[in-house]
């Protein structure tokens, strides 16, 4: 019957209250009944099984002691005390039973806990039992010797401790045979605190694991020697080589998540020496909510897996640049652009605006900030760099005091195969936003370049190649403070080479090395945000800045290291192919040209570039002309300008210069020194 206006609706059924029988059943609710009433019956059931085994095992401790205790006195009526004392033990034992919960314990996974609950049952029976016993002597004569009382009620305990342990003991031994006939992985557990033990313990009840615990090391020389569950605590974390090859292991176990980074690292280089699969536990603020277990062991980090030296970031610089200022940042839903949001919004400027030509990046950085920091201004804008007009709107509408130009094609293998885009997009977007800077008043202008524009080879790196040109030039002749900061690979980004191993190692998948002697310089994003807010504030204008990326990393040992820091053994369990260098790519990568001198800064991890450069472009001119190619489509004719533009370019491409692949240590050493 429709409701009329104001009505109430009400007898309506809760949905709580429905079975899944209740659709379509009338019979639902019987049936539901039914089912709960038989698991009712049979827990019941097994709950009286249990009962009576015990209630026999009290009956015969009591008998054991009776008997064997009777000699001892001549006076004592065997028979008579029987007849007496067993069903008052019986009714004693019974209702300890049941109010200690006892026989309703699990048998397979007893533990300390039911030893403790059956020694109170035991003690506070026989202890009732004896005061019953008192009285019935004083009043009606009946004499037991004492050690009967004793005796039985450590016999008692003996008997059912057994009987609950008895079950976990057979299921323990039934496991490890198991272990031993299955093709279960030896593992050394680093670390015999509460997280290694807890892991420990589990995997030795767990028999489908795959992996039995052979020995811990622990750096507490109060540990060493003992054993922990039957393990031994074989050594040092130092011995960890001469600990895997006594036991036989395959596999080491990380269960330290109180470690310090640098204790992390040290624990993961000795693990990389010896050349075993490594799994790890989370850190400690990851395992706040509960216990350790062997189900939160993973994969190294990627971060973890670079082993670099502790970054401790500074703040106070990005704060002093940003602070009461209206911040841009273009490419913000990438992965620098995103986190470069995340720390600039932490120094409190006064409105922060991000762009991004990618709806979901955008969407989701906006919303991570306005989450994280509720009272900070954000704008999301919704354009392209390489839309002049949209550009210039934002720019007008918005008046940022500083702009961070992040946006930009990255991918070498991608730019190969549309070098008209990475014109387009890297520098004549580059171009459009320096302009609508200029045109705006932006006092500080810094663009993110990469080290891929030092003698590029491919076209991605020649595109930052002229940004940086267009950047220090404009800086020159409008006397702004327009910068540029060029860094090299940043570890877990979007594409890279990092995520891309993890992403095959994940799917078990093979992992493919372009050569064998390919290096490249890794770092943080975080870290890397980090250096290029700081040297925002550094710099005066027109300079080019590089980061101390630290020894340059060789991609077939990283494969090797992510492989092991993923459980996994390489070239066995995950075979790695060599595929050879792709059009564009270099063996090495270099942080610095011929003719430029890094020189030191007020920051030891950051350097500033020194150097006339002999290649005279006149770049505007240059831009200008590529607009005029991609406005024709022609495509050819772009590539022709631009070997005649950069010579050296096209001679990398040629072959005939392979400069940049004779990559030295003298470009560490010189940064070092």
């Amino acid at each position: 019957m429709p409701l009329r206006s104001g009505e109430a609706i009400t007898n309506l059924t809760p949905i709580t209250n429905l079975t899944p029988m209740s659709f379509g059943s009338k019979n639902g609710n019987d049936s539901a009944n039914f089912s709960r009433w038989l698991t009712e019956v049979i827990w019941n059931g097994r709950v009286v099984l249990i009962l009576m085994a015990e209630l026999a095992l009290v009956t015969l401790s009591l008998l054991v002691n009776l008997f064997f205790f009777a000699p001892t006195s001549r006076a004592f009526d065997t028979t008579g005390a029987m007849l007496v004392i067993l069903p008052l033990a019986l009714a004693l034992r019974c209702t300890a039973l049941r109010i200690f919960g006892i026989c309703e314990r699990s048998l397979r996974h007893a533990g300390i806990a039911d030893a403790i609950a059956i020694a109170e049952a035991v003690g506070s029976s026989s202890l009732g039992l004896y005061l019953l016993y008192l009285v019935m002597k004083f009043r009606f004569g009946v004499f037991v010797p004492g050690s009967v009382f004793f005796g039985d009620a450590i016999t008692l305990f003996l008997l059912l401790s057994a009987f609950h342990f008895g079950t976990r003991i057979y299921h323990f031994s039934a496991e490890n045979s198991l272990k031993a006939a299955t093709d279960s992985r030896r593992a050394v557990i680093i670390g015999a605190g509460d997280a290694g033990v807890s892991v420990l313990k589990e995997l030795l009840d767990t028999p489908r694991s795959g992996v039995v615990p052979v020995a811990l090391v622990d750096d507490d020389p109060a540990k060493r020697g003992t054993r922990i569950c039957g393990v031994p605590v074989a050594g040092s974390l130092a011995a960890l080589a001469d600990v895997l090859y006594t036991f036989h292991a395959s596999e080491v176990l990380i269960c330290v998540p109180s470690a310090t980074q640098v204790q992390r690292h040290r624990i993961l280089a000795v693990c990389r020496q010896c050349g075993v699969p490594v799994r790890t536990l989370p850190c400690v603020a990851d395992l706040l909510n509960h216990r350790a277990s062997s189900r939160d062991l993973r994969a190294v980090s990627i971060e973890d897996a670079l082993l670099r030296e502790q970054f401790v970031p500074d703040y106070s610089l990005a704060k002093s640049l940003v602070d009461g200022k209206v911040v841009l940042v273009t490419g913000a839903g990438g992965s620098i652009g995103s986190e470069l949001c995340k720390q600039l919004a932490a120094a409190g400027p006064a409105r922060l605006v991000l762009v991004d030509k990618s709806e979901n990046g955008l969407f989701y950085c906006h919303m991570g900030i306005e989450e994280a920091f509720p009272g900070l201004t954000t704008t999301p804008v919704l354009a392209d760099v390489a839309d002049q007009h949209q550009i210039q709107e934002a720019m007008v509408r918005e008046q940022p005091d500083i702009v961070f130009h992040a946006a930009a094609f990255k991918h070498v293998g991608m730019m190969e195969l549309h070098p008209d885009q990475a014109i387009r997009n890297n520098v004549l977007g580059t171009r459009n936003v320096l302009m609508a800077s200029l045109e705006a008043g932006v006092s500080t202008f810094v663009n993110v370049s990469t080290d891929k524009a030092v003698n590029p080879r491919c076209f991605m790196g020649l595109s930052k190649k002229l940004t940086e040109l267009l950047v220090k030039e404009s800086a020159e002749r409008y006397g702004v403070r327009y910068m540029n900061v060029r860094f090299g690979n940043v570890a877990g980004s979007t594409g890279s080479v990092l995520r891309i191993f993890s992403e095959q190692i994940t799917k078990g998948k093979p992992l493919r090395v372009t050569d064998p002697h390919a290096t490249r310089y890794f770092m943080s994003i975080p870290e890397a945000v980090n250096l290029i807010l700081c040297a925002a504030a550094l710099g005066r204008g027109g300079e080019t800045f590089i980061f101390n990326m630290g020894n340059p990393v060789n991609i077939y040992e990283l494969a090797r290291t992510l492989s092991l820091f993923a459980g996994i053994v390489p070239g066995e369990e995950l075979p790695i192919y060599f595929t050879g260098l792709k059009d564009g790519e270099k063996v090495a990568e270099e942080l610095w040209e011929d003719w430029e001198v890094p020189q030191a800064t007020e920051n030891p991890q950051i350097f500033r570039l020194k150097g006339s450069n002999p290649l005279s472009i006149d770049i505007f001119a240059a831009i200008q002309r590529f607009q005029e190619f991609l406005a024709a489509h022609d495509q050819g004719g772009l590539i022709e300008y631009v070997n005649e533009l950069v010579p050296s370019f096209h001679l990398q491409r040629s072959g005939i210069s392979d400069q940049a692949d004779t990559w030295t240590q003298e470009h560490f050493a010189r940064m070092s020194a």
